[in-house]
């Protein structure tokens, strides 16, 4: 069967099949305690993990905004240098755009998933508009300003949404239900022939231990903690217009195992008390959560390696 898959090059050697192309483009929205700045980074530092057992192969950036990402991860994550912000006066074009390919192994692939064959390598090409925090806010308390119309209209360009919540923040719960409600209600509106869309909401830093002893159930940490926004998210899934499903993550992940920690270090706090932190030991950093939503907004499917990693 795998030799029905190969092609022939022209002095008829057998050669393996080009790498399949899985591409999402996604708009990354939460509020500014939500971590998506961390959360970027990470993906771009991506570790490597333990190579014998990690799906993922590679992180690479394919535009300017994506090598900027990765060129500036390391200082982000280990020093708590912040990435220039969105003005909340920016025209849509001058929100920062990244591109990011990520690179699955061979015996992870999706192909050989599906099949249980030997294929090539899978590659996710990720296009990710890094809104500021304000602009969750926004969609709540300013909706019918040119400038958000503007940035609603962006997101309609999107076949996936990646919301970012911040996991200790569920006394947000009902503020998050509301601007989440008129956002959708502004995209079904809107509709621009995307198709179906697909809504990832993932639940960031359960490193926290309250969160990290079901980071392995996180529709049980979405509905416990965020019970109005699930609400929300399953009355538009049930009208029809897509999907939703939920991911638990953590860009600093954890230390030891016995008794694990979450491998992270406060470093300061904001004007607005919001808290800073960088990685603890670097040399020890295993994130978890990172792609596995990415992969489900690339293919409608989940993967079961990377929901363990």
């Amino acid at each position: 069967m795998f030799d029905k898959l190969l092609r022939k090059n022209k002095s008829g050697k057998k050669i393996l099949p080009q790498p399949t192309q899985l591409s999402a483009t996604v708009r990354v929205i939460g509020d500014r305690k939500s971590g998506k700045t961390t959360y970027m980074a990470a993906l771009a530092r991506w570790p490597g993990a333990d190579p014998s057992t990690s799906p993922v192969q590679t992180v690479t950036p394919i535009n300017e905004d994506g090598e900027a990402l990765i060129t500036k991860a390391k200082n982000i994550l280990e020093q708590g240098e912040q990435l220039e912000g969105t003005p909340l006066d920016a025209n849509v074009d001058e929100v920062k755009d990244y591109s990011i390919q990520i690179t699955l192994k061979d015996q992870f692939s999706w192909r050989r998933l599906k099949t249980s064959v030997g294929q090539s390598l899978v590659r996710l090409n990720i296009n990710c508009k890094d809104y500021s925090g304000e602009f969750f806010q926004d969609v709540l308390y300013q909706s019918g300003t040119p400038l958000l119309q503007d940035y609603l209209d962006d997101c309609l360009q999107a076949n996936g949404i990646m919301l970012l919540v911040d996991g200790l923040a569920n006394r947000k719960d009902a503020e998050y239900a509301n601007g989440l409600d008129k956002f959708l209600i502004e995209l079904d509106r809107a509709e621009k022939g995307v198709g179906k869309r697909r809504i990832a909401l993932v639940i960031t830093k359960c490193e926290q231990p309250e969160l990290w002893v079901n980071q392995n159930q996180p529709k049980y940490v979405a509905n416990a903690r965020f019970p109005q926004v699930m609400k929300t998210l399953g009355a538009w899934e049930k009208s029809g217009p897509g999907s939703v499903d939920c991911f638990t993550s953590s860009a600093f992940g954890m230390l030891g195992e016995r008794y694990p920690e979450p491998n992270m270090k406060r470093i300061r706090r904001d004007r607005e008390g919001i808290k800073e932190s960088i990685l603890k030991h670097p040399q020890r950093w295993k994130p978890f959560g990172l792609v596995a939503p990415i992969y489900w907004l690339c293919t409608g499917e989940r993967h079961r390696k990377l929901d363990q990693e």
